[in-house]
């Protein structure tokens, strides 16, 4: 009686094989949906629904499908290529990261929604059956071939066998290594860590490291996560410095070092950066210059920087610029691999 929509496949047909600029004009024009500047649509990267919002900057990839009646992506966000994405309402944060052959979908009910919160990211293979609200927060990481799953059935409940229908919530900045399962009805509080191959059923509460099969808390706060001193964390930002400085070294990149500044020089180009530590060893800022500062910036500070068209990263005050040119961007991906995710500004914010 009611079509299983699987695939779109006369979508798929009409514009899949566009190239992004004309596919971006035909969702604009045709369809009605509302998309950002700088979207780029690879080819069969389709996007179908009947309330589509897409924000600047974001990414469909090669072979990707997003379905949904309600579709909301965040700017600076990316799915990657052959990833499918199926549930009634879909929203995701700003710079999130949907990676390559990942399994979204399910049968569906009026109130399944897959809510990703922002610079989340949910690595290759892993399957998330958004049957009931899946729900996941702010800086939370997924790892590869983890499994999500808002419900249990097969048996027949009318013989006794259990039937389990229940939404699953995932806080900010929860991490689950590779090849967790999650089941229906779970909770897990802000900032826990599980461990790899666990099994989670029920709940676990917030800054928890919790293991096994199933999964039970062996460390919390205020044991777990260990805080360190601010000798300790500026000795850190200065380890990732001059691991940033060696890896753009072996991609021949040419560094000089002045004090607090530093140029970066590739292939005829060329990016200043200002390093902020807050030992009075500061550097006048220019226009397209990228600060990375361990003094946090105040709201005052933001303004006059974006006025200025300098480009930042507050590691204290944990924000950033909104755009930033290639130096900025590389750096920021850079420090996310220390699970460093910063906000960012909106322009209305800083003016």
């Amino acid at each position: 009686m009611i079509p299983k929509k699987r695939i779109p496949f006369r979508h798929l047909i009409v514009f899949g094989w566009m190239p992004s600029a004309l596919k971006v004009w035909a969702y604009r024009h045709l369809l009605g949906y509302r998309v950002g500047r700088g979207v780029r649509m690879s080819f069969g990267g389709v996007v179908v629904g009947k309330n589509v919002t897409l924000g600047d900057h974001v990414e469909i990839g090669l072979l990707a499908v997003v379905m949904g009646r309600t579709i909301e992506i965040g700017r600076h966000s990316s799915v990657g290529t052959m990833s499918y994405v199926s549930c009634e309402k879909i929203t995701i944060g700003e710079d999130a990261r949907i990676r390559e052959q990942v399994f979204v979908g399910g049968p569906q009910l009026p109130e399944s929604s897959f809510t990703l919160g922002s610079r989340t990211i949910v690595l290759q293979m892993a399957y998330i059956n958004p049957t009931k609200p899946v729900t996941i927060g702010d800086d939370t990481g997924i790892g590869g071939h983890c499994l999500i799953f808002t419900h249990g059935a097969w048996l027949n409940a009318l013989d006794g066998y259990p039937v389990n229908y229940e939404p699953v919530t995932l806080g900010k900045s929860v991490w689950l290594p590779w090849r967790v399962f999650i089941m229906p009805g779970t909770t897990i509080g802000d900032g826990s860590v599980i461990g790899a191959n666990s099994l989670v059923q029920g709940t676990i509460p917030p800054c928890s490291l919790a293991v096994g099969s199933p999964a039970k808390v062996i460390r919390s706060a205020p044991d777990f996560p260990r805080r360190l001193s601010d000798e300790q964390r500026a000795a850190k930002v200065a380890e990732m410095m001059r691991e940033f400085d060696r890896y753009l070294d072996y991609e021949d990149t040419r560094i000089e070092v002045n004090g607090a500044e530093r140029w970066y020089r590739r292939k005829g180009r060329r990016w200043r950066l200002v390093w902020r530590r807050g030992d009075g060893q500061d550097a006048p800022l220019d226009r397209e210059d990228t600060l990375l500062t361990e003094v946090a910036l105040d709201d005052s500070e933001q303004r006059s920087l974006t006025d200025r068209g300098v480009y930042w990263l507050d590691l204290v005050g944990k924000s950033r610029s909104e755009s930033g040119n290639a130096l900025t961007e590389e750096l920021a991906a850079f420090l996310g691999r220390y699970g460093i995710r910063l906000p960012r500004a909106s322009t209305s914010a800083t003016r």
